[in-house]
């Protein structure tokens, strides 16, 4: 399946539309059997992107990068800046590209966000199953739901496990910055289908992996991309019946820390 999907990537043209380059370390598949190892140091993976998430060696942090500044978000919900000879378990980022300008009426939700990403590929005759979309959201934000995941507590401990105690952080109003990608559909096991998003306070003091959002008065743009794994560890298919709806997508605004 991913195989079928990498080829479609490949001989998508866009017409005029220029593409960048999305480089994935790791695999979700290795992630959710409980292969934390880091694969990937944080400057082999960021360095020279525009933007980027992932997780970092051990679990130590959710991944947040921007224009050459990456943080890891630890247990304790409050980002820290990364040295580049860390380690990423897993890790996407984007690089190049022509930057368009995507609307995001007040309100959206991750799928009103999802679907606003998929109509402006529409209106470029292009299907979100033939590309990688890289997005960047920036401003004010209500009913926000972040989530950072502890170490594991035992070797081998699948990612699922973990995520069922995750730490949850609300907030009923936000400001900062959103980033994250837009896989096609048809590409679990190896990357995570669907839109994930990582955010980063203005303030820098609170960031995650976005469990719920509602935008209010927000900037927002989008990279088409091709996309290049650089670094897949053996076994990576290991885990392909992974529920990504479950674990990746949104709780209800309602949700406690």
């Amino acid at each position: 399946m991913f195989d079928h999907v990498l080829s479609a990537l490949k001989k998508s043209r866009l017409g005029a539309l220029e593409h960048g380059q999305v480089r994935q370390s790791g695999s979700a598949g290795s992630l959710f059997a409980g292969d934390f190892a880091g694969v990937l140091s944080v400057d082999a993976e960021f360095s020279g992107s525009r933007l980027g998430i992932g997780v970092m060696d051990n679990l130590e942090g959710e991944v947040v990068s921007l224009k050459g500044t990456t943080w890891a978000v630890p247990s304790d919900g409050k980002p820290r800046e990364v040295a580049g000879t860390d380690k990423v378990a897993f890790g996407i980022a984007a690089h190049g590209g022509i930057r368009h300008s995507l609307r995001i009426p007040a309100g959206s939700d991750i799928a009103g966000i999802s679907a606003a990403l998929d109509n402006t590929l529409s209106r470029h005759h292009i299907d979100h199953e033939d590309v990688v979309c890289a997005v960047e959201i920036v401003g004010s934000f209500e009913d926000v739901v972040l989530r950072t995941i502890h170490r594991p507590d035992y070797e081998g401990e699948p990612l699922g496990e973990i995520i069922d105690d995750e730490i949850r952080f609300s907030f009923a109003h936000w400001q900062g910055t959103l980033v994250g990608f837009r896989y096609p559909d048809a590409t679990a096991g190896m990357t995570i289908p669907g839109l994930h998003l990582h955010g980063i306070s203005e303030d820098r003091n609170s960031g995650g992996h976005v469990r719920n959002v509602a935008t209010t008065e927000v900037t927002a743009h989008v990279w088409l991309d091709d996309l290049v794994l650089e670094a897949e560890p053996e076994g990576s298919q290991k885990a392909v019946a992974i529920d990504f709806d479950r674990y990746e997508g949104p709780v209800s605004k309602n949700a406690q820390e």
